[in-house]
């Protein structure tokens, strides 16, 4: 039976310390040639991490934003996360650069060039 990362960055949208550290390891991943399904596996691990939040506990004890790091650790793939929506999961890839690229221009430039491929891939 594989390993699978489920619980152990995020559990129902609450991220771990650890999350962000996840984040460079998962884009490494993403680098490599990877069967389709593990592929979409890491990158909805992914958009989970760049849409995920601090617990309460944890924000009131001044620890860092857990969102805000995962978002700045994303944002360090930024082209491989634009290459994904190129040629991969298109949805999820565009998904995650909303949240992680605050270039709204560009952001909306590439979602407007890869508008035919998005909805080739919903349907």
């Amino acid at each position: 039976m594989g390993h699978r990362l489920d619980g152990h960055l995020e559990e129902q949208s609450m991220l771990f310390q650890v999350a962000p550290h996840a984040v460079p390891v998962i884009l490494a991943a993403l680098q490599e040639d990877l069967p389709r399904f593990v592929r979409n596996h890491l990158l909805t691990v992914l958009w989970r991490l760049v849409t995920g939040e601090s617990h309460r506990s944890e924000a009131e004890a001044g620890l860092p934003d857990l969102e805000e790091d995962c978002c700045a650790a994303a944002w360090e793939g930024i082209w491989q996360l634009y290459q994904e929506a190129a040629s991969g999961d298109v949805e999820t890839a565009l998904d995650i650069l909303e949240f992680v690229d605050l270039d709204e221009q560009r952001f909306e430039y590439f979602r407007s060039a890869l508008a035919a491929r998005l909805k080739r891939h919903q349907s």
